[in-house]
């Protein structure tokens, strides 16, 4: 799940109370290249009762294909990791700023420091971007920001891929960290050609409860896990929140022994 760190709809401490009002026993924060949201919430979620896990989504790319990976129970003072971060939300910022730029030059004025007050000095995305059209009616909907200029293909975006870690340095920055790396999303990512290459460069997990999953993909990613000796992982990959609660954190029922499972591996791995 998304805070406003990074590009999720709620603050920290609004999205920790709602995390225990949808009754789950532990979460686990996952912005968009930022960590700031467990410094933020940790002493907050232990008042209201909620196991609060490090967690971070490491964005990497390989051959023009965007592929997360996820960090839980990383060491959150972690040098490297602080960086690494760091350097990669400076690059989010300025494709952000070209992005505002070239929507000016279509007559669609949005304003910079809006947009980086939205994310409480985090990681600036194409989705706040998009909030900020949708707000100042230059599209009729958030989707519609995407298919018209923000989408991968799209004039506006042309050249701004930006610099962007490979999985292999992901992963590496994580377990470096202390970590636990899993595969963001995998029935989205299609890089399922990646993923031995991906285990042996140290992949502990991978998500199989997803919204999206078919049941057919759900134990496609199940039983690739079991043969990869992955653990099967999940969430909902929140960012925000609709009428109808739908895709709220809680919308799949993941087994607390998930959260169990890696924490085994990462015990195992500080022996």
């Amino acid at each position: 799940m998304h805070s406003t760190f990074s590009d999720g709809g709620l603050p920290v401490k609004h999205l920790i109370d709602y995390c225990v009002a949808q009754g789950l026993t532990a979460m686990a924060i996952t912005d968009h290249d930022n960590i700031d949201s467990y410094e933020e919430g940790r002493e907050y979620a232990e008042e209201m009762g909620i196991e609060f896990i490090p967690g971070v989504e490491v964005s990497s790319s390989w051959e023009g294909r965007d592929i997360h990976i996820l960090g839980y129970l990383y060491e959150p003072t972690h040098l490297q990791l602080n960086k690494t971060l760091i350097a990669l939300r400076e690059g989010r910022r300025l494709r952000a700023r070209e992005i505002v730029s070239r929507l000016a030059g279509l007559g669609i004025v949005l304003n910079y420091e809006k947009l980086e007050q939205r994310t409480h000095g985090g990681s600036i995305g194409r989705a706040h971007i998009a909030s900020a059209m949708v707000e100042e009616e230059y599209v009729a909907n958030f989707q519609d920001a995407f298919t018209r200029y923000l989408g991968n293909g799209m004039e506006v975006m042309v050249g701004l891929e930006g610099e962007k870690l490979t999985p292999q340095e992901a992963i590496q920055l994580i377990l470096e960290a202390g970590g636990i790396p899993v595969l963001a999303h995998p029935g989205k990512t299609s890089c399922d050609d990646l993923i031995p290459s991906m285990v042996d460069y140290g992949l502990k997990g991978i998500e199989v409860y997803c919204h999206g999953h078919a049941s057919s993909s759900f134990r496609k990613y199940k039983d690739m896990a079991k043969r990869h000796g992955l653990l099967p992982c999940g969430g909902a990959d929140f960012h925000l929140r609709r009428e109808d609660d739908r895709y709220c954190p809680g919308s799949l029922r993941i087994p607390y022994d998930v959260l169990g499972r890696l924490k085994d591996v990462k015990e195992g791995a500080c022996v």
